[in-house]
């Protein structure tokens, strides 16, 4: 039996096995002009300039602000590491998110010739510098310092793209948003994380890189990256995506009206949970449900699963999809204890991400501003998380039954704007069928990043 790996937490970057639950994010996107630069600049925010990379390292008081940064394949090479050790990385992290875009479903307007940044593979770092509304001000103080290291070492800020939570953890589509994100193995819980669910715990494995840790293949993502520049490490894939707020409100208001059923309705199946985060599996017909009592929300609102199981034999069988539609979002892309891919509770993801953009009022006209999220989904390995959900969970219709002809409908490539998407019903014969569900969402920019651990990073500063 493996014998668990204690997490060197001081080692590990901030945000990325707990979040740091700002409410304020910006991420810089740099060109490095040489190595000693770059590598002096790294080493600069390791310590000794008043502005430092954090830590997983829990905290008596909160930070003012918390910072990471990520590399991505050319930003390494820029580096002037040796090919060969380039070429132990994975071949999807060196691809690149634009090489691998169209595999993804980002085409037409969400081709990488039409990202805001990624598209063209200039970007070498990512800083990430994270604050509290409390302290918006810091926020541009640290910016400005952030900014004169940059200059200091000759790093070219190619863009700087913004992002601030909404009340409640609320997205641009109205839904409360980061509920179910994975419990790891040795990661203390607090207050809106790790809360006891229905899933099991992940492996540090599936998100770390090296030190022993297993993922859920029993194996370690580390592959032939060496352990000085690889353990403790994750990959992040820094995502943003516009949401067509005004179009997803007209879908709702046109398929109620069609069916003679609440938009609110339509937006739960579309979901997965009703706006508010609670879980259809844990109501039952079309009537909104109230807020769950504050003592019990966090812990219900993932408290479920879609059938019984060995370890929870009286919970609902709900594998036709009478109450959480098998193509919902939520179920697509985490279908927890179902046998999908042969393998239950796998692919798992941890997600970063805020929104841009001003919020939606209800009730408003398109103002053709647009909104959407931007953040990290963090993995340990590219290609069979990130990667495997886009391409066959979310795209393709083969994953499991009821989705034949169906891709996934709130992230899905939708052709022509004429998806399709099945609300089973008591009926069987007479399901309610959207077969003109438009594009939602659109990628405006997207790339792989290797998150190094602390060590990881001083053996890039070392490069100086």
């Amino acid at each position: 039996m493996h014998t668990p790996t204690a997490i060197d937490f001081a080692d590990v970057q901030a945000n990325i096995l707990r979040g740091v639950n700002t409410r304020h994010a910006r991420h810089f996107m740099l060109a490095g002009s040489s190595v000693s630069g770059t590598a002096q600049f790294i080493g600069a925010l390791l310590g000794g300039t008043g502005l430092r990379i954090s830590t997983a390292a829990p905290w008596a008081d909160k930070p003012d602000y918390h910072l990471t940064l990520g590399l991505t394949a050319p930003g390494l090479a820029a580096l002037g590491l040796p090919p060969a050790l380039l070429a132990s990385f994975p071949d999807s992290f060196t691809a690149g998110a634009a090489r691998r875009a169209e595999s993804l479903g980002d085409t037409g307007t969400a081709a990488p010739s039409q990202w805001a940044y990624g598209g063209q593979g200039a970007e070498h770092l990512v800083v990430s510098l994270y604050t509290d509304e409390q302290r918006m001000a810091v926020m541009d103080a640290r910016s400005r310092q952030l900014r004169g290291l940059m200059a200091q070492h000759g790093l070219v800020e190619l863009g700087a793209f913004d992002a601030n939570a909404f009340e409640h953890g609320a997205v641009h589509f109205g839904y409360r948003d980061g509920i179910a994100q994975p419990r790891i193995e040795g990661v203390p819980s607090k207050r809106g994380e790790q809360q006891p669910d229905m899933q099991p715990m992940c492996k540090p494995g599936e998100f770390l890189l090296g030190k022993g840790y297993v993922n859920q293949f029993d194996g370690n993502w580390l592959g032939d990256v060496p352990p000085d520049l690889g353990d403790n490490a994750s990959y992040g894939v820094l995502r943003m995506i516009r949401q067509e707020v005004a179009t997803f409100e007209d879908l709702l208001t046109r398929v109620a009206q069609r069916y003679a059923v609440d938009p609110e309705w339509v937006a739960a199946k579309l979901m997965g949970r009703w706006r508010n985060g609670v879980p259809l599996t844990l109501t039952h017909g079309a009537e909104r449900p109230g807020p769950m009592p504050h003592e019990m929300a966090d812990r219900r609102l993932n408290d479920f699963d879609y059938a019984p199981t060995p370890a929870h034999p009286a919970f609902l069988d709900d594998r036709e999809g009478l109450r959480c539609p098998i193509g919902s979002h939520i179920r697509r892309l985490n279908p927890r204890s179902a046998l999908v891919m042969g393998k239950p509770h796998t692919r798992r993801l941890i997600r970063r991400a805020m929104p841009y953009g001003p919020a939606w009022q209800a009730g408003q006209a398109a103002d053709g501003i647009e909104r959407g999220l931007i953040g990290y989904f963090v993995c340990g390995d590219v290609e069979s998380q990130f990667e495997f959900l886009l391409q066959t969970w979310a795209n393709r219709d083969f994953s499991t039954h009821g989705l034949r002809g169906t891709r996934e409908p709130i992230l899905g490539f939708q052709p022509g704007n004429a998806g399709r998407f099945v609300i089973r019903t008591e009926n069987s014969l007479d399901p309610i069928v959207i077969d003109d569900l438009p594009q939602l969402t659109f990628t405006r920019g997207c790339l792989y990043c290797f998150l190094p651990g602390i060590g990881g990073l001083h053996r890039l500063a070392a490069l100086a």
